[in-house]
């Protein structure tokens, strides 16, 4: 059974309340009654059994988010009798069908595709199904490209970034907590000003987000802001590309070790990947803890938990951070940043 979550709407007066849990998704109203009108609907497109929605956009848009929430409706949850959640690596395996306990039940299917997808194994996946499932029996695709779209028997849904306001709001759901920005017109200015070099990113504002609310010193936010700012304006000046269009790619990001503190030796970041079940339970360092200087591995490799999700389907980030060796140092106002060698 999902656990109980709530869901804050993309009407921004439904934002504006000084006490926004951070347990929530924001925004995405739209999208996930449109998920669940199609779940709950009895119509079948033409299809004798099963009728297929395809979720699509970008990497860390919500997605998966989405649909988990689509599916803890007590709608969605009294219309089938099972609801599966798979990847799409689990098709290619040849016993995976014959060992779904699911004949003649109505049944929801949730399969999320990272990359491409296998047709052939898609192919007997679904035919498998159709001679099996029960009438309204529906599956759900979520995946990043229009190829997904073509195996769909309903419109596609695509689920775009944030508009900058809408980010901001979520932005500020996080730094702030409990507070209130209106009384706090340095912080919420200084906040905004993070909002907008994050470019949108949800892992940069749920990292920073918890830094910022635990301290909530201008100083401080400043010295985030200044760091966060540097970082990107040298990926900018170096490849064009921002880091986060870097991390997009699974391409490596050039990063500083610490973000506040003296000392601020680089590391190269790469493979941010989806932990594996109990990976997320290791005693790896955070990346809160990296970013202020504090428990840092002495390896010269290592791995560190970017991010874990406090709502459905609680999905944790793991990424490998390679010491770079220094080359010379620059000084700083708010920290000593060291330029590093090209690895």
């Amino acid at each position: 059974m999902l656990g109980t979550t709530c869901l804050i709407g993309s009407r921004f007066s439904l934002l504006k309340k000084k006490k926004l849990k951070v347990r929530c998704m924001f925004g995405r109203y739209s999208e996930k009654q449109q998920v669940i009108s199609f779940l709950v609907c009895n119509d079948t497109h033409g299809c004798p059994n099963l009728d297929i929605l395809p979720v699509l956009g970008p990497h860390r848009v919500g997605k998966k988010t989405l649909v988990q929430h689509a599916c803890k409706d007590e709608r969605v949850c009294n219309c089938f009798t099972d609801i599966l959640f798979f990847k799409g690596h689990d098709l290619e395996n040849g016993e995976f069908a014959a060992n779904l306990k699911v004949n003649s039940r109505k049944c929801l299917f949730v399969i999320e595709f990272s990359w491409g997808v296998d047709e052939v194994a898609w192919m007997n996946f679904k035919s498998y199904l159709q001679n099996v499932v029960g009438a309204g029996s529906k599956i759900v695709l979520i995946g990043r490209t229009q190829e997904v779209a073509k195996f769909g028997t309903a419109h596609p849904i695509w689920m775009k970034s944030l508009s900058e306001e809408e980010y901001w709001y979520y932005f500020k759901a996080l730094a702030f907590g409990s507070m209130d920005p209106d009384e706090h017109p340095r912080l919420a200015s200084l906040g905004m000003q993070l909002a907008t070099e994050l470019k949108g990113s949800f892992l940069g504002a749920n990292i920073l987000g918890e830094m910022l609310r635990s301290n909530p010193n201008p100083q401080f936010w400043h010295a985030i802001l200044s760091s966060v700012r540097a970082l990107v304006q040298e990926h900018l000046f170096s490849s064009g590309v921002h880091p986060e269009d870097l991390l997009e790619r699974n391409a490596p990001v050039d990063f500083p070790m610490a973000f506040v503190g003296a000392h601020g030796q680089r590391c190269l970041v790469y493979d941010l990947r989806e932990a594996d079940p109990g990976q997320d339970e290791l005693p790896l360092p955070t990346s809160q803890e990296v970013l202020v200087g504090g428990k840092v591995p002495t390896e010269e490799k290592f791995d560190v938990l970017v991010w874990k999700s406090r709502i459905p389907p609680y999905c944790s980030f793991i990424a490998t951070y390679k010491k770079q060796k220094p080359q010379r140092m620059v000084g700083k106002r708010n920290r000593l940043a060291l330029r590093e060698a090209s690895v």
